[in-house]
């Protein structure tokens, strides 16, 4: 089997090539490496451990990326190479967790294990600008009843003059 390149990684795939291909030829179409959950857990405690790995991740949580980000593509590369499934890989996510925090608070390093969503009660510019810009148009007021006449746009207006709003 050969290596893909980073290349190769962005070309589409042709469609109906998993009819002409080996059903074997992907780590993930064949059967996992490991199925018992606390053998998946203790695999990946044993790669956190090295001295190598412990360097490069304490660096990734300086970074500040969220625990859970960290543990996630840990946990989703293990399932590309073919590792284990992507439900043992769910079960072992909170383990590797655990690790990251702990080797955060063994080298005294700040992190965060679930990014907070500060923005999320915020209303986009684009949308606040275009809100103003049809505020800015007349609305037309027929003088026989008090509701409001409304100019509709977009696809799915009506192509008649004067639609009341409903």
């Amino acid at each position: 089997m050969a290596k893909l390149s980073p290349a190769d990684v962005i070309k589409p795939v042709p469609p109906g090539i998993s009819w002409t291909d080996d059903p074997r030829s992907t780590p993930w179409s064949t059967p996992p490496k490991m199925v018992n959950i606390s053998e998946i857990a203790q695999t990946y405690v044993d790669k956190m451990s090295s001295p190598d790995t412990i360097n490069s991740t304490v660096e990734l949580i300086e970074s500040e990326i969220p625990l859970a980000a960290l543990a996630n593509a840990l946990m989703l590369n293990g399932v590309s190479q073919g590792a284990h499934t992507i439900d043992a890989g769910i079960l072992v996510t909170p383990v590797i967790i655990e690790m990251l925090v702990t080797l955060a608070e063994m080298h005294g390093v700040d992190y965060v294990i679930f990014p907070e969503d500060e923005d999320a009660g915020d209303i986009p510019n684009r949308v606040i600008k275009n809100a103003l810009s049809k505020i800015k148009e007349p609305i037309a007021v027929d003088e026989e009843s008090p509701a409001p006449v409304v100019k509709l746009s977009g696809l799915m207006a009506r192509k008649t003059n004067n639609v009341e709003n409903m």
